[in-house]
């Protein structure tokens, strides 16, 4: 650990800026990483992120860009590797109308924000977005849409503190 302490309750939440990828409706825990890269460690794993929709998707994949889906479902095994593997490969974000329970747990071990709207079908891929987590807004700044987080009350921002404090230790 490097000594940075976890944020205290009254802290500020970062305004986080990245590159959407949108997934439509359904995206499943083994589709973000199949069954067969699953074993493998994280960082061998995010080259073989996507796989099974996109062969190049893993390589186009930046630091901050944000995952985008209606519903993020899966198994808590295949949740955790394919979160590990993206935490990996830099994604601090998720948005979806829903999550699998999995997948918010997988999230909050390896430190990315599984965030709720009510419609991110407004989020398109390679879309610009800002979120800012102190307001509970994801602002589309390629469209100029917005929208309102709907899982930031105060029990939700304070794990989302601890998980963001996590990503800032390792």
């Amino acid at each position: 650990m490097s000594g940075i302490a976890p944020p205290t309750r009254d802290e500020s939440l970062p305004t986080l800026d990245g590159r959407a990828w949108a997934f439509g409706f359904e995206l499943t825990a083994t589709q973000i990483l199949d069954e067969a890269h699953a074993r493998l460690d994280p960082e061998s794993a995010r080259r073989h992120l996507f796989a099974t929709i996109d062969l190049g998707l893993a390589d186009r994949l930046a630091p901050d860009d944000v995952i985008v889906a209606e519903e993020m479902i899966g198994t808590v095994e295949a949740a955790r590797a394919a979160l590990a593997a993206l935490a990996t490969a830099g994604i601090r974000v998720l948005v979806a109308r829903l999550f699998a329970p999995a997948f918010t747990l997988a999230g909050r071990d390896h430190g990315l924000a599984t965030l709720v709207l009510d419609a991110p079908s407004f989020i398109h891929t390679d879309d610009r977005l800002r979120i800012d987590l102190d307001a509970a807004k994801v602002v589309n700044l390629s469209s100029g849409d917005r929208a309102p987080i709907r899982n930031l009350d105060d029990l939700e921002r304070a794990a989302l503190r601890l998980t963001l404090a996590k990503r800032l230790t390792r």
